[in-house]
Parts: structure tokens; sequence; C-alpha cells
């Protein structure tokens, strides 16, 4: 398991879309993360320690897309049920169960949110002839992250439908605690990326290594902070926030804290 606009209104209009257009993949993924890791269940460490393999050093190599179809070859699904946020929360949820499918929810929110907040940046303050460079660094880091790449409009669209929630429409109310906990961590991951983008830099290569280096150090305690949340959930304590994070850790933290209590009610 080592390894969130006033939202609500515009999600559920987003959810009713992709409940109606999606329905095949909704389902087939819901069946995955409803059965697969429940009926694998523990007896399947080979598995489990494959796709973190998968998940792991092939994505090094092969990239998440070259990684997502060797795990759907192993659990004999069609590699477009894992693809984005819900691929993301199944590949959580067989190795770590409902707490690791949420860890994979999280963690595909905030790689997306660094990563759009990161192109903002780039567009808003480094010169033209180095854009090129740091769009390219920024796809790298969120195509080593499953579920980074989805936009954000669309994975909870995936939630309002119900997807990771078996078939279950999610409450009002606790989709929209999502929604406005992932608008303050895109708007507080901006105000980073804005000072990091910021600098007077020699070169793109220097533009690029400072881009690449926050990245990597958000997310990596974007990633603890929200591992702690479901590290409590797994041990069967009610889960709330802390704080005392800074701004953009305090709103990781409620984002990890929303998603869980929203899947949790499956």
């Amino acid at each position: 398991m080592s390894d969130g606009s006033d939202g609500a209104g515009g999600v559920g209009g987003g959810g009713n879309g992709n409940g109606t257009s999606g329905t095949g993949n909704d389902a087939s993924a819901n069946d995955a993360i409803g059965n697969a890791a429940e009926a694998l269940g523990q007896a399947v460490d080979s598995l489990s320690a494959a796709v973190s393999t998968a998940l792991g050093s092939m994505t090094d190599a092969m990239g998440i897309d070259g990684a997502l179809g060797q795990i759907a070859d192993a659990l004999g699904l069609d590699a477009k049920d894992l693809e984005g946020i819900i691929g993301a929360a199944v590949m959580g949820a067989i190795t770590g169960g409902l707490p690791g499918a949420v860890m994979g929810v999280v963690n595909g929110l905030l790689g997306g949110s660094l990563s759009e907040a990161a192109r903002s940046a780039v567009a808003d303050n480094l010169p033209t002839a180095m854009q090129p460079f740091a769009n390219f660094a920024i796809d790298k880091f969120a195509g080593q992250i499953p579920g980074a790449n989805t936009s954000l409009q669309g994975a909870l669209s995936s939630l309002a439908a119900g997807a990771l929630t078996n078939g279950r429409t999610p409450d009002i109310g606790d989709l929209g605690a999502v929604a406005r906990s992932l608008s303050d961590v895109q708007s507080t991951a901006k105000g980073v990326m804005d000072a990091v983008t910021r600098g007077d830099f020699a070169s793109a290569a220097d533009a690029v290594a400072s881009l690449d280096g926050a990245l990597q150090g958000q997310f990596s305690q974007a990633r603890d902070i929200a591992a702690n949340v479901t590290a409590s959930f797994a041990q069967g304590h009610d889960v709330y926030a802390n704080g005392g994070h800074g701004a953009y850790g305090n709103a990781v933290e409620q984002l990890a804290v929303n998603t869980t209590r929203l899947l949790a009610n499956r």
C-alpha cells in the first residue's frame, strides 16, 4: 500500500453524461474493482508482486501504457479497463484492497493536479523556447502515475457515475467535498509550480531540472500524506484531516480524507 466552482453542480452534470456513454467500460471496471481483489484475495501474492513490478521498473522502460498492458494480460482484462482513474483504482485494489483503491484514485488525482498546474505555470512563466522541453518533462512525469493523464473533470465524472462505488451514485455531499478539495489542491499546486517556474534560468536544461525536481518532490510529499490517511482507514479508524502540512499538504490531506469517505460508501 506504500505505495478532492462549487464543484458539486458541475460534477453532477459531467457524471450523468459519462454514465450514459461509458456504461460498458464502467461496468467492466466496476466488476474488476468489486470482485478481482476480493476473489483473488490474499492468495495472489505473486500477482500482487507482478503488478508492483509492472508499476515500478517496467514503467521506467516501457511507460505506463506498456505496464498496463502487462497487468491486463495477467488479470485477463481488456487493457482499456485499466486506463484512467478507474484503472488506478483497480490496480490499487489488487495490491491493497479498498484502501489501495483509494490510494490509487488519490495518486491519480494528485498527479493530474500537479501536471495541470505545471503546464499552466510553464505557459505563464517560461520563455517560449523553453516550453516544449518543460512540457515534455511534465508528460514524462504524468506518464509514470496511473490515472494522472486523465482529465480531472473526467476523473470526477467517473466518480459521479458510480464507477468506483459498485454502481451506486455517490451522495452529492460526498462528491461535492471531493470536488472542492480537489479544487483546493489544484489552486495550491498552481502556486507551487508558479514559484518554481518564475526563476531566471540560464538554459532550458536548468528549467527542466528545477521543474522535474519540484514535481517529484511535491508528489512524494503528497503521496506520504495520503498514505497516512489510507493507513488509518485500513486499520479501521475514522479518517480526518490533522493539518499542519502547509497549504498544499493540507489540501492534499483533505482530498485523501474526502476520497476515502466517498469510496468507503460502496
